[in-house]
């Protein structure tokens, strides 16, 4: 009896992994001829499928990855970002700070500004419904003095081509000239995709770590 049952939990087992086989060929297939629209309607009803625990275990090896990367080593300012419920919680990372300095983005006119930022609890509401530093200028750290940037986004491939929400102010400001830092995407690994429809103003990051 017991050789039996064992027997139909393998049989079950390969039908399932089989499924989830054709089912990624299936996705594989559908983004790669997907529009930019198409897959951001995509990627959040991935992520509306995944309990908020998972999420959390999920970002916590992000930031584990990205703490023991060498990049992160090397790095004395960082540039942080205040995620959104859909995106990795990166502020994590505060853990594991140490003496470096961090800042973060606030959006000005078509740009990313960023500044120091020393408490998190300094952040505030924007009328975007983001969290961002007040508009200080002594607290402004110029692009060439930041040696790590952490990237959102709403969709990344392996080779670091990312779909941002539309507005284009990543594009910018990884585009900017005095911006010189490694560049981290970050996301969950149901954000990765096979290919990305790209424009001559889309820009990559570096790296992409996902969970």
């Amino acid at each position: 009896m017991g050789t039996a049952l064992i027997k139909l939990q393998r049989r079950a087992a390969v039908k399932k992994a089989i499924a989830d086989w054709l089912a990624h060929r299936r996705n594989f297939r559908t983004m790669t001829s997907m529009t930019k629209s198409e897959i951001r309607r995509s990627i959040r009803e991935r992520l509306g499928a995944l309990g908020s625990e998972l999420l959390a275990r999920k970002s916590a090896s992000i930031c584990r990855e990205v703490a023991q990367s060498q990049e992160w080593a090397q790095a004395r300012t960082v540039g942080l970002f205040a995620p959104l419920p859909s995106e990795p919680d990166v502020e994590l990372l505060w853990a594991d700070l140490g003496s470096r300095t961090v800042c973060y983005p606030r959006m000005e006119g078509d740009c990313l500004l960023f500044l120091r930022v020393e408490d998190r609890s300094a952040l505030v509401q924007s009328r975007w419904n983001l969290r961002e530093p007040p508009l200080r200028e002594q607290a402004v750290v110029a692009l060439e003095n930041i040696d790590l940037l952490l990237v959102p986004g709403v969709a990344f491939t392996e080779d670091g081509h990312r779909l941002g929400r539309g507005g284009g102010y990543y594009d910018r400001l990884l585009a900017a000239p005095t911006l010189r830092s490694a560049t981290f995407g970050i996301c969950f690994a149901e954000q990765m995709v096979p290919r990305l429809p790209m424009e001559a103003h889309d820009q990559t990051v570096g790296r992409v770590f996902r969970a």
